[in-house]
């Protein structure tokens, strides 16, 4: 019984190979329909009779170029209507199967079955030349808000500049295109939280001269995470983009952050000044007032705030706020020394003396933030507050009010 079976299963074996066989000679007569071809011709993309065969993937690859085509050449006629969804599966589909036609030709030509690659310089031409149109495909699908097909166009542009196809093609390899669109591969990646294709792509996007900062800021996120992250490579990437991209305050201010949290303010200081040499911004002053701060330098902290307050422009609110903050807190250590003491101390009214003019040093600076930027009261809500209770009952209870507490 088991060899009668075992008889007739090869018997079915042999008559489902003959008909993927079969089905790729209807294929080769629906070429003029490709639409049919392609659903004819599908079974035998994966049985081993007819999957081995090159000619089986680039018929199919010739299928979906077809239908490529149909549907672009309605891009270019009036009021034509395209499918771009259909358009740009189309074109992936064709870059799939052409490159497995490669790689079933090397795979013959290495066993000896093949003296040469037939399809290989035909393919890698048609890929060549419909290579740009894989932008299109990912720049319409993250339009959508189709990460995932975003990623697929932008990282298959990518990708196969590295096929074994275009193994001797230079000028693909040295595309500037290939580190730009990789940044956009990058953004996908982020987008659909796929660390291993954010560093895949992040990695090649980061050498953009224009745009790899983006690339390097999905790395920082990725590195950064706190379940799955690396701080130290978190670390290596926020100082790549402080020294590619210093007009990106993303690194600057990651890497200050991390200079104060770190208590290494000193090197904190050193770097804002090397950028500062090449180019004064509002944000490195901003920055460097704050490592001054940091530092209790509030002489200097209040120099540089003033220089910002006197260019005009972006953080003159933040920095009027930093300089009420060199006379606050130090009130504070005052004020937390006075809760020691005893009332009756002497040292007690000499320190209220000492709190009083440093909070009247204070004020006028949180007003005028509160002035220019009423709406963020973060900057001076918490801090008014405290002054005019110690100055001012009146004012302490009209803001109270104002801030609805």
């Amino acid at each position: 019984m088991k060899k009668v079976l075992f008889t007739v299963a090869l018997l079915l074996g042999a008559c489902f190979a003959s008909a993927q066989v079969s089905a790729v000679k209807e294929a080769k007569s629906l070429k003029s329909k490709p639409e049919e071809a392609a659903k004819v011709i599908e079974p035998a993309l994966t049985n081993p009779e007819t999957a081995n065969d090159p000619e089986t993937w680039k018929l199919a690859g010739d299928f979906q170029k077809a239908m490529y085509d149909d549907e672009n050449m309605k891009l270019y006629l009036p009021g034509g209507q395209a499918d771009t969804t259909r358009l740009y599966n189309s074109l992936a589909k064709m870059y799939e199967y052409y490159l497995k036609c490669d790689e079933m030709e090397q795979a013959k030509v290495k066993s000896g079955e093949m003296k040469k690659p037939k399809y290989r310089k035909k393919n890698a031409n048609a890929l060549k030349t419909l290579r740009l149109n894989l932008i299109n495909g990912g720049g319409d699908a993250y339009n959508k808000g189709d990460y995932a097909d975003a990623l697929k166009y932008f990282g298959l542009f990518v990708d196969v500049v590295n096929e074994p196809i275009f193994a001797d093609d230079e000028s693909l390899k040295a595309d500037t295109l290939n580190a730009l669109y990789a940044c956009y591969a990058t953004l996908a990646a982020n987008m659909l939280k796929d660390k291993d294709a954010v560093i895949k792509y992040g990695t090649i996007g980061k050498e953009d001269k224009s745009e790899g900062y983006r690339a390097l800021m999905c790395l920082a996120e990725a590195y950064g995470d706190k379940e799955t992250g690396d701080s130290i490579k978190w670390l290596e990437v926020i100082k790549e983009g402080t020294e590619k991209f210093p007009q990106q305050e993303y690194f600057v201010g990651n890497i200050m952050d991390y200079y104060i949290q770190k208590g290494m303010v000193d090197e904190g200081l050193a770097q804002i000044n090397k950028l500062l040499a090449t180019n004064e911004t509002p944000y490195f002053l901003y920055v460097k007032g704050i490592l001054q701060f940091e530092k209790k330098q509030y002489d200097d902290a209040i120099a540089t705030f003033n220089k910002i307050i006197a260019n005009g422009g972006d953080l003159v609110a933040e920095a009027y706020a930093k300089i009420g903050d060199c006379y606050f807190f130090p009130a504070q250590i005052v004020v937390e020394e006075n809760s020691e003491l005893a009332i009756d101390n002497p040292k007690y009214n000499e320190n209220e003396n000492q709190i009083k003019a440093l909070y009247e040093k204070a004020k006028p600076f949180y007003e005028k933030a509160k002035e220019l930027k009423p709406d963020n009261n973060t900057l001076w809500g918490n801090y008014l507050l405290n002054i005019y209770w110690k100055l001012n009952r009146a004012e302490y209870d009209s803001l109270e009010k104002e801030l609805g507490l």
